[in-house]
């Protein structure tokens, strides 16, 4: 186990013995219940308002343009979204989360190519920025570039070993080329880490646990590795009822999930 590993796990007692670790004993486990959205849609709206005001104002002001994009994506406007990255990038081209940003509008268009392009920038700019190596790691499995993918994800969890999203990545990436072993480590490493944004069970934290089960069931780990707790888990969390048994049904069910990245 490399060192970022050991740092993990002396942040987390209860992970000394994964091979006894179970998620639904875990006090850190966050709370099953119903998370609250931080959207107010009257805001959003007044935001949204506020900043194209601003613009008019300012055209050549990439932080207004910065700040209006995201706004835009959340009504399903992404050619606005996109344009108004694309702007706070050329006002402001020495911004690393401005590239960053944009990359990921790119990405979530299937532009995979004008999105590396964006975070080779951004890189460039700050190759220290953790986001954006994970999102280069997203990029390079949209491309079947799984080994770039994954010397990518190593670069951010060496800088930050207690990035859950840099652990998350890496086991689906290790999953995908075959290794289990190690893609059941880092998945364990990071349901300790979560949740995830601000404190808020996100879905990739959710998905997480069921990975993990997936995995543990293809190794052969089924009660050893707690799987059928860890799909209970991910059962609870996105609000099924949780009524899976330790048997071969729930095997069956485990087998046949499979990973998205």
């Amino acid at each position: 186990m490399n060192t970022a590993h050991q740092k993990a796990l002396a942040r987390h007692p209860t992970m000394s013995d994964q091979s006894m670790y179970n998620p639904l004993n875990d006090p850190m486990l966050p709370p099953f219940s119903q998370n609250l959205t931080w959207k107010d849609i009257g805001r959003r709206v007044e935001a949204r308002e506020y900043w194209k005001d601003k613009i008019k104002q300012n055209r050549g002001n990439a932080r207004y343009h910065h700040h209006l994009a995201p706004l835009r994506g959340e009504v399903k406007d992404t050619r606005e979204e996109v344009k108004h990255h694309r702007l706070a990038a050329e006002y402001n081209p020495g911004d690393s989360n401005v590239l960053n940003d944009f990359a990921l509008a790119l990405y979530r268009q299937g532009k995979y190519d004008k999105a590396e392009v964006q975070l080779l920038q951004c890189l460039h700019v700050n190759p220290n920025h953790i986001l954006a190596l994970n999102n280069m790691a997203a990029v390079q499995c949209k491309k079947g570039k799984f080994s770039k993918a994954k010397e990518f994800c190593e670069r951010a969890i060496t800088l930050n070993p207690n990035d859950a999203m840099a652990h998350r990545n890496i086991a689906k990436i290790l999953d995908t080329m075959g290794n289990t072993r190690d893609a059941v480590k880092h998945n364990r490493i990071a349901i300790q880490l979560g949740p995830g944004v601000h404190g808020v069970t996100q879905h990739a934290d959710t998905m997480t646990y069921r990975n993990l089960a997936r995995q543990l069931v293809a190794r052969g780990q089924t009660e050893s590795g707690h799987a059928c707790a860890h799909y209970d888990a991910y059962r609870a969390l996105s609000f099924k009822t949780n009524v899976l048994a330790n048997s071969e049904k729930t095997k069956e069910l485990l087998i046949r999930t499979k990973t998205k990245f």
